[in-house]
């Protein structure tokens, strides 16, 4: 029978050989072949419905920024994996699967040739790696307001900096403090405290100034998470969507290291296009892509109906 020990860090300290200072949460795992160690989720409201692990090597490096405690890891099958205040951001064996579907989907389906875009959030750099593979983009603005997490990725995920150039402007500083006027074709939001609506980045205030960036026939997709199970946290962010935007698609995808292997994402537009075809297929750069193709842009638009029916987990 399989044992999990009830080694999981509760606090600052640990018994664990990566660091007596992190908030990271440890779990040994034990079976008859052996043992192994995995970092988990953190989780703040309770205990959880489920534990997310990775398995993990060593600690690469760990740092405590003005805004946050960030750690990187080596784990044993996904490569290095970014950590920041205890919850699993992206791998470097699967990151492409969220990054590729939340900057070529929109570059598929905005009607005017794009030249300007804007990321907000992403520190990892693998959303503005994405965009930098398109000719066309002339600006692309980037704000995170945690430089640190931008030096810690490009040192430790090199992979997620290959087509940066000189096109890419970093600022960094709060995105929801941005104040543009009718400037980028393109919004990328890679980042929003899904539990706490009064957070900056899910909030009225938020959406308004994205929609005061965003030209008029412009697009902004933003990180959408789970519209099953967290059926009623989903819904909270589309109804702030739909306040400030005339028309808001969900899509989704796979993603391995993710609660329940897959994410969604919020495609958010003032322009009557159809999100589901991928119109302009033509601009993207198919051949530097691993996850994303023209079938699967289709496919992401269709939702299981759990999806869309008034359900959560069902207990009992």
């Amino acid at each position: 029978m399989d044992i999990m020990s009830n080694q999981i860090n509760q606090g600052n300290k640990m018994n664990s050989p990566f660091s007596s200072e992190l908030p990271d949460k440890i779990l040994v795992y034990q079976n008859d072949k052996g043992e192994g160690k995995y970092i988990v989720d953190s989780e703040n409201t309770g205990i959880p419905a489920q534990l997310n692990g990775i398995r993990i090597e060593r600690l690469v490096e760990a740092f405590k920024s003005p805004f946050q405690h960030i750690s990187v890891y080596e784990s044993t099958y996904h490569g290095n994996l970014l950590v920041l205040d205890g919850f699993i951001q992206v791998t470097g064996a699967d990151y492409f699967c969220y990054h590729e579907m939340i900057v070529h989907v929109p570059m598929a389906v905005i009607p005017p040739t794009p030249q300007t875009a804007l990321v907000i959030g992403g520190g990892d750099g693998a959303a503005v790696n994405e965009l930098c593979k398109y000719s066309c983009l002339k600006k692309i603005v980037w704000i995170d307001i945690d430089a640190d997490v931008v030096r810690l990725c490009r040192k430790h995920f090199p992979q997620f900096f290959e087509y940066h150039d000189t096109r890419v402007e970093y600022i960094a500083m709060n995105g929801a403090d941005i104040d543009f006027r009718n400037e980028f074709d393109i919004i990328v939001v890679d980042g929003a405290d899904f539990n706490d609506y009064g957070a900056d980045l899910a909030s009225q205030r938020f959406m308004g100034k994205l929609n005061l960036a965003l030209k008029d026939e412009g697009v902004i997709t933003m990180l959408g998470w789970w519209a099953w199970p967290y059926r009623e946290e989903h819904l909270q962010i589309k109804k702030l969507a739909q306040a400030h935007f005339q028309y808001t698609h969900y899509y989704w995808h796979v993603d391995p290291t993710m609660p329940f292997g897959y994410m969604g994402i919020f495609l958010m537009t003032d322009s009557a296009l159809a999100p589901n075809i991928p119109e302009h297929y033509h601009r993207v750069p198919e051949k530097l892509l691993r996850y994303y193709n023209a079938e699967l842009h289709s496919a992401s638009f269709v939702l299981p109906t759990c999806f869309t029916k008034e359900e959560g987990f069902i207990h009992g």
